[in-house]
């Protein structure tokens, strides 16, 4: 995927070319709508899906112009949101067995269809029924596309990467254990999820265990249904998509303050104040930042001399030493509020992904929780010249994720 890398690395020119104007009437939507004569449960119905409403719900909503802005306790960047959610439940008390659609923007679950003696476990290689619930996260490029084109792909998979973040830390919120599934034929499950080529799953997780009744296929694919109200084909992106499948790595267990507050409090921070943190926050959040991963090394720049010197660090070692913000803040196409922040986090691998991408978002969202809980901002970060913020770590890793964090 190293050409995927450098064909939606951003340049100054390339900068300049996307940064026309932009009709926001055009905006395609970024919510799927099943028919309304589908049954579902509301949010707050059933305190049994309480877990799946905590990994994706609205947080906050206001009117821009005649155009309702929503803001879920996911992160997206743009606020495009180009993510499905889905769940299949099975045999769980007072809850109707089926798959159903998770829609945040109307705060319930959509029974698309119901299941007995089959479902869609067959699709996932299994060979049983799975006696809980089964995740699965689909992208809709389309949403993203419109704004950022073929860098769109890069944050279809780190959203797909924060909604595995949200449902992990919904999991453990309720002290339940998550497992990836991965061993299965990604284009054979689209066409049972009933989709064409606007959406395509991206990750599988499961809460449960297989019984020992062995399951059938669906007997049809689930019904159609548009994921936005129009699109346009990008054969760039659709087969990068194609090529990388789904979320095959295990997730990384990580250790972070959570609690059900910060969940519903999230946000991404486009406003820090200049104050320094304390040296315990400091210490935690530059552990996490330190922790070794196998699927990537982070870079900590330092901006404030508070508790360590102004610096970039590795693995907790300093080197290099830099004497202000600006020459990262340009690096990060001028966003001028990131001078005020502690810590630029800067996420690398020598090889470039959908799985790392996806890997390291979900990590950043750990990040934003234990931020969150400790009262910090964090802010996740798009826009970057790749080769520059490259040239001034001075290393030769890909960035797959870049993220800010300071005091709200």
């Amino acid at each position: 995927m190293n050409e995927v890398y450098e064909k939606t690395a951003l340049t100054r020119k390339s900068v300049a070319c996307l940064s026309g104007y932009l009709d926001w009437n055009s905006q395609p939507r970024i919510f799927k709508h099943y028919p309304s004569f589908l049954f579902g449960y509301n949010y707050g119905e059933k305190e049994q899906l309480h877990i799946i409403e905590l990994a994706r719900m609205i947080t906050s909503s206001q009117m821009i112009g005649s155009k309702p802005y929503h803001r879920l306790n996911t992160p997206s960047a743009g606020n495009l949101h180009p993510i499905e959610l889905y769940v299949q439940i099975r045999a769980i008390k007072g809850i109707i067995s089926g798959i159903y659609h998770v829609d945040a923007s109307e705060n319930k679950l959509v029974l698309i269809q119901e299941i007995e003696a089959d479902g869609l476990e067959k699709s996932l290689g299994l060979t049983h029924k799975l006696e809980g619930m089964i995740f699965l996260i689909s992208t809709v490029p389309y949403r993203s596309q419109w704004k950022y084109g073929d860098r769109a792909i890069r944050y279809c998979y780190q959203d797909v990467g924060h909604q595995i973040g949200a449902i992990e830390a919904s999991a453990t919120i309720h002290k339940v254990q998550t497992t990836i599934l991965s061993d299965f034929d990604a284009k054979h499950l689209n066409q049972w999820m009933g989709f064409k080529d606007e959406e395509s799953i991206c990750a599988v997780m499961s809460i449960g265990s297989e019984n020992t009744k062995e399951v059938k296929e669906l007997s049809k694919p689930l019904i159609y249904v548009a994921p936005t109200d129009y699109s346009e084909s990008n054969l760039f992106i659709a087969n990068a998509l194609a090529k990388e499948g789904v979320l095959k790595s295990r997730l990384p267990l990580l250790e972070y303050e959570i609690n059900e507050e910060a969940i519903l409090k999230r946000r991404s921070c486009r406003a820090f104040n200049a104050s320094c943190l304390e040296k315990e926050d400091f210490d935690s959040m530059i552990a996490l930042l330190s922790k070794p991963l196998s699927f990537m090394q982070c870079y900590s720049i330092v901006l404030k001399d508070d508790v360590l010197e102004k610096g970039i660090y590795l693995n907790g070692e300093r080197i290099k030493t830099i004497e202000n913000a600006d020459a990262i803040v340009n690096l990060l196409v001028g966003q001028s509020f990131l001078k005020n922040a502690t810590i630029i986090a800067v996420m690398c691998s020598k090889s470039f992904s959908a799985d790392k991408l996806m890997l390291c978002a979900n990590f950043a969202h750990a990040l934003y929780l234990q931020a969150q809980s400790k009262e910090l901002a964090f802010t996740g970060i798009g826009a970057f010249y790749d080769e520059k913020l490259k040239e001034y770590l001075g290393t030769q890793e890909h960035i797959l994720y870049v993220g800010a964090l300071g005091k709200q």
